[in-house]
């Protein structure tokens, strides 16, 4: 094997690990904010990064999150988001839900605070549509927290 030629992907290179345990690098910053793992005792500084991704079920998710990745650390654009602005706009209010139920709000109260308390007071609550919503809101969060989540990344459940 040969050395990368060191103008092509000049960001793709290992930055110093001063201390054995010191294994994290951050780039970015914000909702663009990368943190990566760093395995110390493989990465030389000035050297080329590697990626191990397991040959498993998801596999081909990790694949599409490290070309992101690739694409990211080399400047280019990233392909659109896979998640869009309306079902973001979901899993925050399940996660509030979720949250909510948790710390024993009753889904009435969890219905007020995502859709406000008139609005929910308009109808009768044991044959409303906020209820339902709340209900499924509260339990997609709570298969979400269970594992669920991983599906976002496009691979199969376990």
């Amino acid at each position: 094997m040969q050395p990368a030629p060191t103008q092509v992907g000049a960001r793709l290179h290992s930055p110093a690990v001063r201390a054995p345990g010191e294994a994290w690098w951050s780039l970015g910053a914000g909702r663009d904010k990368i943190r990566l793992a760093l395995l110390a005792h493989v990465a030389e500084p000035g050297q080329p990064l590697a990626a191990v991704v397991p040959l498993d079920a998801t596999a081909p998710a990790r694949l599409r999150a490290l070309t992101r990745l690739w694409r990211h650390l080399e400047g280019a654009p990233p392909p659109p988001d896979p998640i869009t602005a309306q079902r973001r706009r979901r899993f925050k209010a399940m996660l509030r839900a979720l949250d909510a139920r948790a710390c024993g709000v009753v889904h009435r109260e969890i219905a007020g605070a995502l859709w406000g308390a008139a609005r929910v007071g308009a109808e009768p609550w044991k044959t409303s549509a906020l209820r339902d919503a709340t209900l499924r809101l509260v339990r997609d969060g709570g298969a979400m927290v269970r594992g669920g989540y991983v599906t976002l990344l496009g691979a199969p459940q376990s």
